[in-house]
Formats: structure tokens, C-alpha cells, sequence
């Protein structure tokens, strides 16, 4: 946008505030699910790499990204091994995040979790992983700074990547 901005005699100054950079990730999530869903229907699998965003610093200089560039994820893209089919792994059910008219967690929710954290478990075990509810590994990931594997300088990693964020 900056350079058709410039084109037009217009400066993009709207790109500096954290909506701009909220539109962007959105559209760009939405265009990856659409994506996912066009390659799965020509037999391809895909994978998403969140954890580009550990070390978002370094990905921009490996990726040589201009200012105003930011790797909010990766893809993968390939052909599933039919010798070696992959299970998926279960989901949130709906009962754990739909709220109806307004958000009130309830014991419905926390049901719904405790299932999902037997279900994870039995997928781990047949998979031969490590067992662990996912209900612990959330909240390991959002107990502080120490547990976000890097992402804690993500926003002064944007503002050096041009991205100020109003």
C-alpha cells in the first residue's frame, strides 16, 4: 500500500496503528486457511510453522524482508507418504469455546476441556509422545515472559521492522 499510496500523492500513515497490522494478520490467516483448503483438494498435505515466530528477527533477515514485512507464519506444503498416514490430532470440541449471547465460562466449558485433555492423551499415547493434558501445556505457555519461547520481543522486533504500532 505504501507505494501505491505514493502513487496517488497519499501517505500511508494509517498503516502505523495496530489495526492496519491486525488487518493484515487476519487476511493473511484467512488467505493461508483458503489456501489449505485448495491443496488438500489436489492431494497435497500442509503444515503451519508458528514457530518462525520464536526468533522473528532472524526469520525477517533469512527471508530478506523489506520494512513493513513480517513472518506471522510458515506453510509447508507437500505430498502425505501413503505408507505412513498421519492421524490428526483432536480439537477443541465446540463445547469448550462456543458462547451463546455472551462469554460466561461455566461448567459446560470446563467439562468440555477435561475431555479434551483425556482425548489428547489417548491420541499422544498412540502416537507414542509424551502424555500431557493440554489444560497444562496452555497454561505453561501463558504463564509469563519466560514461557513465550522468544515471542515476549515481538512487538519491539515489529517496531524495528518498521511496524510502530499505534
Amino acid at each position: 500500500m505504501t507505494q501505491v499510496g505514493k502513487a496517488r500523492g497519499t501517505t500511508p500513515d494509517a498503516l502505523n496503528y495496530l489495526e492496519s497490522f491486525t488487518l493484515g494478520a487476519v487476511d493473511t490467516s484467512l488467505a493461508a486457511q483458503n489456501a489449505v483448503v485448495a491443496l488438500e483438494s489436489l492431494g497435497l498435505g500442509s503444515v503451519y510453522i508458528g514457530g518462525i515466530r520464536n526468533k522473528p528477527a532472524e526469520v525477517a533477515a533469512e527471508l530478506a524482508l523489506s520494512a513493513r514485512q513480517f513472518p506471522l507464519f510458515g506453510l509447508a506444503i507437500g505430498k502425505p507418504d501413503p505408507v505412513r498416514p498421519a492421524s490428526v490430532k483432536p480439537r477443541l470440541p465446540q463445547a469448550s469455546v462456543l458462547f451463546e449471547e455472551q462469554y460466561a465460562w461455566s461448567e459446560t466449558q470446563a467439562q468440555a476441556v477435561r475431555d479434551y485433555d483425556r482425548s489428547l492423551r489417548a491420541f499422544q499415547r498412540e502416537q507414542g509422545l509424551p502424555e500431557r493434558d493440554w489444560s497444562d501445556q496452555a497454561s505453561d505457555r501463558t504463564r509469563g515472559p519466560d514461557s513465550m519461547a522468544g515471542r515476549d520481543v515481538l512487538r519491539d522486533v515489529l517496531a524495528k521492522l518498521s511496524f510502530p504500532l499505534f
